[in-house]
């Protein structure tokens, strides 16, 4: 059995963050989220997938633009065509209500419509059967456990999980918080994920995963780029990540160490930039050894004035890249520092600060302050964005190897 699991789309998010965009930048972003959702189905359809499954925040929103939908619809359709069904669940974001949809879902679209736990049984070509088990949202939040409301594993070939949540407990999580055990309990063959947008396997032997976001809309979400490609034959299980995203933040370090004149800087910043792909690339550029050029430099970096020759010079060569931010990196002796560690550890250790109330723990000082904690409650996604942020990091600064022992 073969299936794409895809989560958090938002497909009507704009692209958020302190970016000079001009004209031509705004006119790709606007068209990249309806091309990633293009993309996902170019994929399910070439590699010829059984299903295909939405796990909530397919929209931005409960109540998506006319022609979100419409656009939305004609993707699902060219499944329909070809016999591929989807089930889809709504997340915390895009929280069902029936009247926001102006169109006829595609027959080939499953929805599960409310907060109440159902299945739904899928007979393969193979004549294997597939039970999928889920619930949506229908406000936006949960408060309760519902993976305690999950039936056990039901008497067919496989059976699979579609959540969107939170690893928590009810007593602090907003977003249908659970925890891998719970899960682990139903014997499931896999759990699709939806919620936090970074890629992550909760559990190896629960077969736990949140595919992440297949497009970062901001700076923070760099990681945010594939849909997974999720294989199950009996015992065995594989999980593939497919890039399908149109635009890829990322920050490029450049050296102006060989510069010695300001008319070399272009050229430099040119040798230098490394783009991997023909997709559209926002970058962060992080300058060093640039302190024998003197203040003047800085003072056009800072100034702005740097970034917007650059932004010029680049339009000449290339539609594929556009330099948002300059960044003066003082520090430049720095190395990553190389720490043994395996996969499953790492993972473990990252999953015990998604769980809200150790996450509160930690902010238990900003939480003690009433405007701290009010500013905090209006940001119902600084929890995963703060996560976002902290992985980043670690992973400028650490550099991991895989223990063999």
């Amino acid at each position: 059995m073969k299936f794409i699991h895809a989560a958090d789309l938002h497909i009507d998010r704009s692209f958020e963050g302190p970016i000079p965009f001009d004209k031509r930048v705004q006119e790709k972003l606007i068209q990249a989220n309806q091309i990633v959702l293009a993309n996902i189905v170019d994929q399910a359809v070439f590699h010829e997938v059984d299903f295909v499954l939405f796990a909530g925040d397919t929209f931005h929103q409960n109540k998506p633009s006319l022609k979100t939908q419409k656009h939305f619809f004609e993707q699902m359709e060219r499944l329909n065509r070809i016999n591929i069904p989807v089930y889809m669940i709504f997340g915390n974001h895009d929280y069902y209500q029936k009247e926001r949809y102006w169109f006829e879902f595609p027959e080939n679209v499953h929805l599960f419509v409310d907060e109440e736990v159902k299945t739904k049984v899928l007979k393969l070509n193979s004549g294997e059967k597939v039970a999928i088990s889920a619930f949506s949202y229908c406000h936006p939040w949960i408060q309760q456990e519902k993976v305690l409301e999950f039936p056990s594993r039901a008497n067919v070939d496989y059976h699979v999980g579609m959540y969107h949540g939170e690893l928590g407990t009810k007593d602090h999580g907003n977003y249908a918080p659970f925890s891998s055990s719970q899960m682990q309990e139903k014997n499931y063959d896999y759990w699709a994920l939806g919620h936090i947008h970074v890629p992550t396997i909760v559990s190896n032997h629960g077969r736990i995963v949140y595919s992440g976001a297949p497009q970062g809309h901001t700076r923070k979400e760099q990681t945010s780029t594939s849909v997974s490609l999720v294989e199950l034959k009996r015992s065995e299980y594989q999980t593939t990540p497919i890039e399908v995203a149109e635009v890829y933040w990322h920050r490029q370090k450049i050296s102006f160490e060989q510069v010695r004149t300001t008319n070399e800087i272009f050229p430099m910043v040119q040798r230098q930039l490394e783009i991997s792909n023909n997709k559209f690339h926002l970058i962060e550029l992080e300058i060093v050894n640039y302190e024998h050029l003197g203040m003047d430099i800085v003072e056009r970096i800072d100034s702005g004035e740097v970034l917007e020759y650059l932004i010029e010079e680049l339009r000449k060569y290339t539609s594929n890249l556009f330099i948002w931010r300059i960044v003066l990196m003082k520090d430049t002796v720095q190395k990553q520092i190389t720490v043994t560690v395996s996969k499953k550890l790492k993972y473990q250790l990252f999953e015990s600060y998604q769980i809200p109330q150790d996450f509160k723990q930690i902010l238990s000082e900003l939480y003690s302050h009433p405007e701290a904690t009010k500013l905090l409650n209006e940001l119902p996604d600084y929890q995963s964005e703060t996560l976002l942020a902290a992985q980043e990091l670690i992973n400028q600064d650490f550099q991991f190897k895989e223990d063999n022992e």
